[in-house]
């Protein structure tokens, strides 16, 4: 078995919440702060972004979205540049310029605050982080599928994985909030992580193509030294482990992190202002080496 006394002494003394680990078929570690964060719906923040790649992936697979080098003017009319792609959206190399959440969000009309930005870049030279790229591909889904975000997340993902209890809030104009919208429980989200590990099936049913899986997940774009991005999903360029990862992240210290070769979730929700990275690093430095060891299995 792992040995988690480590990683364990290193999450009580920070502000996490609740930890779900998952290994091997079986669920092997829970640590919760109380009763309460047990059932709460937790603020996932930005791990939406990551949840809203895998309802453009089922848009794909069920034919809603033709595919991801689609001109998104397809669906905004108004934006006139049709070098500009579904997967630049994805990626977060659409070059628009992105002014911050706070101006978007006292906008009456996100969708068009969006895409009335300055062309900042060419279309798919640089990534910048952008909540706004994320909230396209929402009302994105929308058009495409004539059905609410919310909606489509619940028929196509949330009720085949028997995920009842979610809250997805909109902005003035009823779209779903693409870059941070979702609460979730933290058995729920592990049920996301699972869904993945599973190469996009659960119950006999295929959800989302292992395909989809594969190209969300891998490289794309290089952020920086340390991080690379593919649709939505965080790749380590490297770690002393030399493990695959990716996981999904959210501002406080929220992380969804998937091991494939190691048949491994992590599911970890946090309350920590500033840099909440240490989860992570717990992760890194007091569960992932241990996993190097197969005397511990």
């Amino acid at each position: 078995m792992i040995e988690f006394s480590a990683f364990e002494k290193a999450i009580k003394q920070d502000k996490v919440n609740s930890v779900l680990i998952y290994h091997q078929h079986s669920l092997v570690f829970e640590s919760f702060r109380n009763a309460k964060m047990r059932t709460k719906q937790h603020k996932i923040y930005s791990i939406t972004k990551s949840i809203l790649s895998i309802l453009i992936g089922i848009a794909v697979k069920e034919e809603y979205i033709e595919h991801v080098q689609m001109p998104i003017n397809n669906y905004f009319p108004q934006y006139k540049n049709d070098s500009l792609t579904i997967e630049h959206l994805l990626t977060m190399t659409s070059g628009l310029h992105w002014p911050g959440n706070n101006r978007m969000m006292t906008s009456s009309n996100w969708v068009d605050f969006i895409l009335n930005q300055d062309q900042h870049d060419p279309v798919g030279t640089k990534m910048v982080y952008s909540c706004g790229s994320s909230h396209l591909l929402s009302a994105m889904i929308e058009k495409a599928t004539g059905q609410r975000t919310a909606l489509f997340a619940k028929q196509h993902l949330f009720d085949p994985l028997d995920i009842t209890q979610f809250k997805w809030n909109s902005d003035p104009k009823g779209i779903a909030i693409g870059g941070f919208g979702l609460t979730m429980k933290t058995e729920d989200l592990l049920k996301i992580g699972i869904l993945y590990l599973q190469q996009g099936a659960c119950k006999s049913k295929q959800i989302v193509s292992a395909n989809w899986i594969h190209e969300s997940t891998r490289a794309k774009v290089a952020v920086n030294e340390e991080w690379s991005y593919g649709y939505h999903w965080w790749t380590p360029r490297k770690n002393q482990a030399n493990k695959e990862l990716f996981l999904a992240t959210g501002l406080e210290g929220q992380y969804l992190i998937i091991s494939p070769n190691d048949d491994l979730v992590v599911v970890i929700n946090s309350s920590i202002k500033g840099d909440a990275s240490r989860p992570f690093n717990f992760f890194m430095d007091n569960l992932l080496p241990h996993l190097q060891n197969p005397k511990l299995f």
